[in-house]
């Protein structure tokens, strides 16, 4: 069925969940680690707030832990698609496709 075709008000690929838990992030390049606030997730992307700076096209591995009923663990390699800058504070909102869904050790 094609986006338009569907008979709710989501035109997504992919229905987004609310995601209220610590995004654990590294740059794939650097190595670099830090820790961002999430804010929804879908099979396709990712929302997470961060103070971290960040650039279109930029490689991410992702972590998420979360208590939530969807999931409870994800791992995986995500590209910065858009970021937007929320005036007056340090932080901002970037938005990310995830590009490669890892698996779990068990």
């Amino acid at each position: 069925m094609l986006p338009n075709q569907r008979p709710y008000e989501e035109k997504r690929d992919f229905i987004r969940v609310s995601l209220d838990c610590a995004v654990h992030l590294q740059h794939a390049a650097s190595g670099q680690r830090f820790i961002a606030s999430g804010r929804n997730l879908s099979a396709g992307g990712v929302l997470f707030l961060t103070e971290e700076p960040l650039a279109c096209g930029d490689l991410l591995e992702m972590h998420i832990e979360a208590d939530q009923a969807l999931f409870s663990m994800l791992t995986a390699t995500v590209e910065v698609l858009r970021i937007e800058a929320q005036a007056q504070t340090a932080t901002q909102w970037v938005s990310g496709v995830i590009r490669t869904i890892h698996e779990m050790d068990t």
